[in-house]
């Protein structure tokens, strides 16, 4: 799905989202919003500001995780 529809669903479940491209180590993705907006946190457990690029906001495979 569009990143805009995922994050709507993931809103709804507390949840975040992450793309199947990057399986099987995704990235997860929290929307937020606070000042970080989205907070990204890997599988060490890291979080980090996150800047979309064109690929990321014209994906349509995210998916809510988390």
């Amino acid at each position: 799905m569009k990143i805009s529809k995922a994050i709507k669903e993931a809103q709804k479940s507390g949840r975040g989202i992450a793309r199947r491209s990057q399986f099987p180590r995704p990235i997860w993705f929290i929307p937020t919003n606070t000042t970080e907006r989205i907070i990204t946190v890997t599988k060490d457990g890291l979080s980090s500001k996150w800047e979309p690029s064109t690929d990321d906001l014209t994906a349509k495979d995210w998916i809510v995780y988390g």
